[in-house]
């Protein structure tokens, strides 16, 4: 007979608390709504309240530039301690489409070529396509050769999820046919009419494809079927997480996440929130405290339901001052670093700026500063609406930065080539000898100081 044996395993759970903070944090404005609103359905202990209060409480801390208000619309709270970063530590279960690229792609490129995966990852746009890309382009601002950019961009493309990378919806839809052939689930037929009818399948004449390429109509239709039922022309939207709302109400409504106002004294902060108030239901709160001081005098039941779901509201209310006080922070450093571009509102005095700095500089997890600037957008003081992943550019463009400083110069005193090198370090910090300028300048096609005084 087999006598017991006891083993020790090491099982690691993740607190539902964490996992629900990271989630808020990488919510938008129209997503979180959408989440309180179905968490006020499911949690009758969460009770909402339609009107703010006029003694809105306030509390204020400083920037290197200014007071920065952060306007608290809820019922208040002790100060969460900004030093703890749970959320930094949640399985990938919550993981942003760009951090699983740059993860996977670092994993099978040499160290070389991280550069080149940035800068690549840096031009996805939300559907996870690179239409205006250009290999010659990407090769002059990274100085990687053309090839190489190339090499690159085919290992993204060969990431999930399928057609990740493309150029264009049609070779996003070509590199999910392909990635379904290499799975045995392929349709030749259905790769053909994507090649050469794709600017005819809103509207696909069938008798003329099956007459061309000599299949039957039955055929075509079928193909045609398949393409609608397994190929997505924007692949980002098979990687949102679940709590996630549908990518295309973005392109219908966008309410900015946070507003930057200019004031004398600098810049003044409001994270946007509801313009209603949270709490726990005052009814659920008084049944919870008689339950705790006297448990025995109530069925079981009645004890579990309460204490569920009065616990659940105030963990989630935390979890929310979490996601408010995180969003802040990073938008204050933010500020520190792209003061003149919130001065201008020009993006070419933006400066190189990496979510790792500010995850550095708040003691945080980078993947805490990418869900907190994810999918969210940012009012600045000139008015314009701009994503939040605009602040960030670890490499900014040198002929972009090149052709501000001379389309910025006077006409009949224009910059010698030393100079333009001095003043790119002056205003972004950019490091060029005379000689790159003068070889960027020939490539560009912007003749020398004494050729530009002539012409004006």
């Amino acid at each position: 007979m087999l006598a017991p044996e006891q083993q020790q395993t090491l099982v690691v759970r993740v607190d539902q608390k964490v996992i629900q903070a990271a989630r808020l944090l990488q919510c938008n404005t129209l997503e979180l709504e959408n989440l309180i609103e179905q968490e006020l359905t499911e949690n009758p202990a969460l009770e909402r309240i339609e009107s703010a209060p006029d003694d809105t409480e306030t509390r204020q801390t400083r920037s290197g530039r200014g007071n920065i208000e952060y306007v608290y619309d809820g019922a208040g709270s002790e100060p969460l301690e900004t030093e703890i970063d749970p959320i930094g530590n949640v399985v990938d279960e919550s993981l942003t489409l760009r951090e699983y690229l740059s993860r996977e792609l670092r994993t099978q490129l040499p160290e070389r070529q991280y550069v080149i995966a940035e800068y690549i990852l840096d031009n996805l746009d939300e559907h996870g396509l690179l239409p205006d890309f250009d290999c010659e382009r990407a090769s002059f601002e990274t100085g990687a050769p053309p090839e190489e950019v190339e090499e690159v961009l085919q290992v993204l493309q060969s990431m999930d999820p399928p057609g990740i990378g493309a150029r264009s919806v049609q070779e996003c839809m070509l590199l999910q046919l392909r990635y379904l052939r290499e799975q045995g689930e392929g349709n030749l037929l259905a790769e053909r009419i994507v090649e050469k009818y794709f600017h005819l399948l809103i509207d696909p004449p069938v008798r003329r494809i099956a007459r061309e390429l000599r299949a039957s109509s039955e055929e075509v239709e079928d193909a045609l079927k398949y393409i609608r039922e397994s190929l997505h022309p924007y692949p980002a939207y098979r990687f949102r997480p679940p709590w996630g709302t549908p990518a295309p109400s973005y392109q219908t409504v966008v309410k900015p996440d946070v507003i930057i106002r200019r004031n004398p004294q600098g810049f003044e902060v409001e994270i946007v929130r509801p313009r209603w108030i949270l709490i726990v239901s005052p009814q659920w709160r008084e049944q919870y405290e008689k339950i705790k001081a006297n448990p025995s005098a109530y069925p079981k039941e009645t004890v579990r339901q309460v204490e569920e779901y009065v616990e659940r509201a105030e963990k989630f209310l935390q979890n929310m001052e979490i996601r408010y006080r995180t969003l802040h922070r990073v938008t204050r450093v933010v500020i520190d670093h792209q003061f003149a571009f919130l001065e201008t509102g020009s993006h070419t005095f933006l400066k190189p700026l990496t979510r790792t700095q500010v995850a550095a500089q708040l003691g945080v997890h980078e993947s805490t500063v990418s869900r907190a600037i994810s999918n969210k957008w940012v009012l600045i003081p000139t008015d314009d609406l701009v994503p939040f992943s605009d602040f960030f550019t670890p490499t900014l463009s040198l002929h972009q930065a090149i052709q501000e400083v001379i389309s910025s110069e006077d006409p009949h005193r224009p910059y010698g080539d030393q100079q333009i090198a001095d003043i790119l370090y002056q205003r972004w910090g950019i490091k060029a000898t005379r000689r790159t300028i003068v070889k960027h300048r020939n490539r560009m096609h912007i003749p020398s100081s004494r050729e530009r005084k002539r012409r004006r």
